[in-house]
């Protein structure tokens, strides 16, 4: 599904006629991002017009990865055009046109970056794409980053962040889909209802070139220890999912140990924590141990982490 272009920003009104959207130049944008007391970060922008009405646009940075995305708002008024990460309102790319250059700023939070892209060809082919969504139990929409190629059924997960991993989790879910994985992002809270777990997981066997055989869970902080509970029930009214990643996991209590050791013999378990950020190493330590050293923990961070956790599904 493409992106639309915000009709407000686009189109005109002269009587009951609406003038027809104002061009936006498509195209492969490169240029560089100037960094303070760094060296400039190579970036590029494609900017695709997949069909009438529709537009999408994708920020990529090579050197730095975790900041690229595609765009789930876009908006062109008169030079001006603005892209919003999804997931992260803090996070918006504005551009100013001139000619076949595009001068603006990328904004991180409270932080400006400015650059300069100039156009060298046709846009690069989609990688993936981005969609709202409502999913039951959960409040506010869900984000579906889905693979542009739906022709090898590929795993997919869902993924539940907490309050604290909800500034991350925009930047996991661009990478999976990168390297084509489906991923319903769904609103950060800091509980996980049956219902939830149960619509996000049928969510996703729906979605076009997902394997219906490796769907998975990502949850984080003390929703996963949630689902892990709700997992080791033995009512078994629940849908299971094909595997499951802990982010971030609490020191768990006894009752909790118990239960991922229950859930760890069953399906693949990987718990993640990111060293930078994440609690003492000894919350790994316990999880480890609660999982009989049958599943795998992680403990790095930056670009080690991501290339752990891909590693480590690719083998799923």
């Amino acid at each position: 599904m493409g992106l639309l272009l915000a009709l407000g920003a686009c189109q005109a009104s002269s009587g009951n006629q609406a003038a027809a959207p104002l061009p936006l130049p498509t195209g492969h944008f490169a240029g560089g991002l100037q960094v303070p007391g760094q060296p400039e970060l190579r970036v590029a922008l494609e900017l695709r017009h997949p069909r009438p009405g529709h537009y999408d646009a994708e920020l990529v940075l090579p050197q730095q990865p975790s900041l690229s995305f595609v765009a789930d708002t876009l908006t062109l008024t008169g030079d001006t055009l603005r892209l919003a990460r999804p997931g992260q309102p803090g996070e918006t790319l504005t551009l100013g046109r001139q000619g076949d250059f595009w001068r603006g700023t990328l904004r991180l939070d409270s932080v400006r970056y400015s650059l300069l892209l100039v156009r060298r060809g046709p846009p690069e082919p989609t990688v993936y794409r981005v969609r709202r969504d409502e999913v039951a139990g959960t409040k506010g929409p869900a984000l579906l980053f889905s693979p542009a190629d739906e022709s090898l059924p590929g795993p997919a997960l869902a993924l539940f962040p907490t309050a604290a991993t909800a500034p991350t989790a925009p930047a996991w879910a661009d990478a999976l889909a990168r390297n084509g994985y489906a991923v319903l992002l769904l609103p950060a809270a800091d509980t996980l209802p049956a219902v939830a777990l149960t619509a996000a997981l049928t969510y996703l066997h729906r979605v076009p070139g997902v394997d219906t055989a490796r769907v998975g869970a990502w949850a984080a902080g003390p929703r996963a220890a949630q689902l892990v509970t709700l997992l080791a029930a033995p009512t078994g009214a629940l849908p299971v999912p094909a595997f499951l990643i802990a982010e971030a996991a609490p020191l768990p209590d006894a009752p909790t140990r118990l239960a991922w050791r229950s859930v760890g013999q069953r399906i693949q378990v990987l718990g993640v924590y990111d060293a930078a950020t994440s609690p003492t190493p000894q919350a790994a330590t316990s999880l480890q141990q609660a999982l009989a050293g049958r599943r795998r923990v992680v403990r790095a961070t930056g670009s080690a982490l991501t290339t752990s956790v891909l590693s480590w599904i690719r083998e799923l």
